[in-house]
Parts: structure tokens; C-alpha cells; sequence
């Protein structure tokens, strides 16, 4: 990961005007860009299927998921995230998405990403008010584990914590829910 700062800090805008770098993603926090390598094969075949679902879930409530989308949190503090998965409460038509209209951020946790993932972006997206917030840990063999936080008081609160082999229900919003095996977002499709 490697950062860059102009003077007086980037915004938004500068963020929004860049053209995209392959195999890289670049992040804005607080006013410089950070740079992270692409994510592994089996980051983003989690992060895919996980789309997937969500995407399926929601797609009757006129919502929809994706997949490595820019999310702007705070414009006047220079702050837009990459997020694994985003579920929009509208179409997206853009690169980015404003946060007010996210309904829930997904997060596949990365070696070099543990911090920002754990810490920093779970309180940057409360902070902005996003109503849910998922954390997926692939350490495990046997397939990922999610952890799946709901906004209270301004704080996230965890609901639910999905282990691989065992299927589990958590909501997606208040009007949709998901059950699915952890397990599955990683194993061989048959």
C-alpha cells in the first residue's frame, strides 16, 4: 500500500476524475490517496457470490448490489472507500455511490487490509450512517465467516455471525433477509 498527498489535500472530485489503474484500487482518507493491490482469486470469488445473493435478495425492492464500487462517506473530509460489495438502495449508473444512499457495505478482509477493514471503515460508514455493515474473515479452511453488524444509537451492533458449514438467516435491510452457508461463497461449484 502506498499513499500520496498533494499540499492542501485531495477531494472527492480529484478521486472521482482519476482513471481507473489496473490491478490497483485507489481510496481516498482524509484528503490522500491510498492505494491497495487487487484483491486475491479467492477474495474476490467471495466477494462475487456474495454480490450475488445480496443481489437476488434485493432486486424485487427495486435495490441492487455490487461488486469493488466507490462509495463517497464524507465529502468534506476527502473520505471514499472501495467497498467489496455495496448494496444501493437505487440502480447505480456511476462509479460511485453517495453513502446516503447505501443500505449496507460488505468487506472481505485482506492481509493488508485487517486494520482499515476491522476499525476504520466500520466506524467511517456508522459514522455516515449505513444501516448495516458485513465483515468477512477467510482465515478459516473450511470457507469464510461473516459477521454482520446492524446500526444502533450510531454504533454498529453485532446480529449475526455466519461459520462456514452451518446456514444461517440475517436481514439485508428491514424488509429483506438472506440465508445462505458461508461455506458456499468459496467451495467448488458443482
Amino acid at each position: 500500500m502506498t499513499t500520496a498527498r498533494r499540499l492542501d489535500g485531495y477531494t472527492l472530485d480529484d478521486w472521482e476524475s482519476l482513471e481507473p489503474v489496473e490491478g490497483h484500487r485507489v481510496e481516498l482518507v482524509d484528503g490522500r490517496f491510498v492505494v491497495n493491490a487487487a484483491p486475491s482469486a479467492k477474495h474476490q470469488r467471495v466477494a462475487d457470490r456474495l454480490c450475488r445473493l445480496l443481489d437476488d435478495a434485493v432486486a424485487p425492492e427495486g435495490m441492487e448490489a455490487l461488486t469493488a464500487t466507490g462509495v463517497r462517506v464524507r465529502v468534506r473530509e476527502g473520505l471514499a472507500y472501495i467497498s467489496d460489495v455495496v448494496v444501493s438502495t437505487e440502480r447505480v449508473e456511476t462509479t460511485t455511490v453517495g453513502v446516503d444512499t447505501v443500505a449496507l457495505v460488505a468487506e472481505v478482509v485482506s492481509p493488508s487490509t485487517k486494520k482499515t477493514d476491522r476499525l476504520e471503515k466500520p466506524a467511517a460508514f456508522a459514522s455516515a450512517g449505513v444501516p448495516a455493515y458485513w465483515r468477512v474473515e477467510l482465515d478459516e479452511a473450511d470457507g469464510p465467516t461473516v459477521y454482520c453488524y446492524q446500526l444502533h444509537d450510531g454504533v454498529y451492533s453485532e446480529v449475526a455471525v455466519l461459520n462456514p458449514g452451518e446456514a444461517g438467516q440475517v436481514a439485508v435491510t428491514g424488509a429483506v433477509s438472506v440465508t445462505f452457508d458461508p461455506k458456499d461463497l468459496h467451495q467448488r461449484r458443482k
